[in-house]
């Protein structure tokens, strides 16, 4: 029987997700629980060494599938029992399957699984410290907009970043409105019902689900926040990044500074996928991933 999760399943479940090598952001326990209820309820059961993860839309007609099994201590999971453990599960499908492991079984799924590409799915990883140090002729355009922020803020403008805790909730969400009704910010208002639930889910259990961020004001007032979870060993996932648009380079600025207030093992920073979106795929190409990773779905035969 699934269990419908909870945030206080956080420290029971983590221990799954320490040593796993699954390199998409739908992998990390944090996130999963953030996004849970939003656009659809998640649950979970053990069965043997392994956690199984349920997706089911809440919207009709309710779609439900199964996320790959997550194994403790981790290993790969041959095709034949990926199969047999949709089955008993009384699923049909599987999502988010990352691109390598894909590759690595294509053979032995097709035995067994109708295999299709997740558009929108792709995710973009970036080195850590390439982020950080913006080095080299490829990021003086990032350069040059951090720098416009600064000569903006440095003649009458105080700014300060601070490491994002707790107590900065009511800030954030204050700060989320304005973003909001910003007529540049219309185009993001379809998903902003269901992020702004899923940034306050995030904001409400931070110190529970171990996450890291940063705080930018700008004259004692809120000008934007970054914050995301654990995925991996040495991976981090950007699950949010708000900020106004009155000062060219905020952005940048404070892509930059959730870079270099990092804990020092996370080497990667996965920015997550596109969604399909030509601007936002640009925006995430003008960073220079290290490395794109694809989805896919799988359904039984």
């Amino acid at each position: 029987m699934f269990n419908r999760l909870k945030p206080e399943d956080y420290p029971a479940l983590k221990k799954y997700f320490g040593k796993h090598r699954y390199p998409l952001c739908e992998y990390s326990l944090a996130s999963i629980i953030i996004w849970n209820r939003c656009l659809y309820e998640v649950s979970w059961k053990l069965d043997g060494d392994l956690l199984l993860i349920a997706e089911t839309d809440i919207e009709p007609p309710a779609a439900r599938r199964l996320l790959m099994p997550v194994p403790y201590p981790f290993r790969d999971i041959p095709p034949a029992e990926l199969a047999e453990i949709a089955r008993r599960s009384r699923h049909t499908r599987y999502y988010y399957v990352p691109q390598d492991y894909f590759e690595k079984h294509k053979a032995g799924l097709e035995e067994f699984f109708t295999a299709a590409e997740q558009p929108g799915y792709m995710d973009y990883l970036y080195n850590t410290s390439d982020l950080a140090q913006l080095a080299g002729r490829k990021y003086a355009k990032k350069r040059n907009l951090i720098a416009q922020f600064g000569k903006q803020t440095a003649a009458v403008r105080k700014v300060v970043v601070e490491t994002l805790s707790p107590e900065n909730n009511a800030a954030c969400l204050t700060l989320l409105d304005r973003w909001a009704r910003d007529p540049e910010a219309g185009q993001h208002l379809d998903m902003l019902n269901c992020e702004r639930k899923a940034i306050i889910n995030g904001l409400n259990h931070f110190v529970l689900l171990e996450l890291e961020g940063v705080l930018l004001k700008v004259d004692g007032e809120i000008a934007g926040f970054a914050f995301g979870s654990r995925l991996s060993d040495g991976v981090f996932v950007l699950n949010f990044e708000k900020a106004l648009d009155n000062i060219k380079g905020i952005y940048q600025f404070l892509d930059n500074e959730l870079a270099l207030h990092l804990p020092p093992n996370y080497s990667f920073i996965n920015k997550e996928s596109d969604l399909g979106k030509p601007g936002l795929a640009k925006t995430k190409e003008s960073y220079y991933p290290a490395f794109k990773t694809k989805s896919y779905t799988l359904t039984l035969k």
